[in-house]
């Protein structure tokens, strides 16, 4: 394959969950860029049909479809509904997060009194999804014998939270979302060194601290401790998004990409 034909993505069709959340919409755009076409799905449906649309406005080929990341009957539906209206999905992004920050008055217990109703709700759906996902959508590529999958992983699946830039900010990581982004990581090894020989990649994106409107002590202390100085910007994903899911990773398998402005290379 010629060295401009690498990250050529023409005819094929890509499922991002996560579809109304703040990446969904970047790995869009990264994707169309190449010739992709875009199923974006998310459990919010009007929000997600909403992004879909200020995309298309951009001329982005991209349509929007309900998926409850958390149970296989909505994923098995969702697949369904892409083969019925595309032929097949070559790329899958496991792009679904969930902290449960603006959904529970006990997001910022102690790990002491961490309750579990709030654990098991940010495992179901960054853990749980990710696995139903792949396990759904995986083996639809398997019976094609080709496609690529990329879980959306997080610093904090490969490092500990910096406990200490917390306080005082009104922000806080709880461990579930820690746990279950390791958690990706691990999923994404053993189903690449499972499926590499018939023709599935699978790999993982860690994002760094994504800049969303951050400010004050928070800020600045995680400017002084990230080595380039600042957050990520949300655009300075696409590269990677398009190079896993291109040809360009062909012998790439079961790799974490981290994109953190070299927050955990101190």
């Amino acid at each position: 394959m010629s060295e401009l034909n690498l990250f050529d993505l023409s005819g094929k069709i890509a499922i991002v969950t996560g579809g109304a959340g703040l990446l969904a919409s970047e790995h869009a755009i990264a994707l169309h860029a190449h010739g992709a076409q875009i199923v974006l799905a998310d459990f919010n449906g009007e929000k997600c049909t909403q992004a879909a649309d200020a995309l298309v406005k951009e001329g982005v080929n991209v349509s929007a479809k309900f998926c409850d990341v958390t149970k296989k009957e909505s994923w098995e539906t969702l697949l369904k509904q892409v083969v019925n209206e595309f032929g097949k999905v070559d790329i899958l992004i496991n792009n679904a997060g969930f902290t449960n920050q603006s959904k529970s008055a006990n997001f910022d217990a102690s790990f002491e009194n961490f309750p579990l109703e709030d654990w098991n709700a940010i495992m179901n759906v960054n853990l749980t999804g990710a696995f139903l996902g792949c396990q759904v959508v995986g083996k639809h590529m398997l019976q094609n014998g080709k496609g690529s999958i990329i879980n959306i992983a997080s610093l904090y699946g490969v490092v500990s939270p910096n406990h200490k830039i917390y306080p005082g900010t009104g922000i806080s990581q709880p461990v579930a979302y820690s746990v279950s982004k390791h958690g990706v990581v691990a999923l994404t090894k053993y189903l690449a060194t499972l499926w590499a020989e018939k023709g599935v990649r699978v790999n993982a994106l860690t994002p760094g601290g994504i800049f969303n409107g951050h400010e004050g002590l928070f800020l600045q202390r995680f400017k002084q401790l990230n080595p380039i100085g600042r957050m990520s910007d949300k655009t300075e994903l696409r590269g990677g998004i398009v190079f896993l899911a291109s040809d360009a990773s062909s012998h790439v398998i079961g790799h974490n990409l981290i994109i953190d402005g070299g927050w955990t290379a101190w």
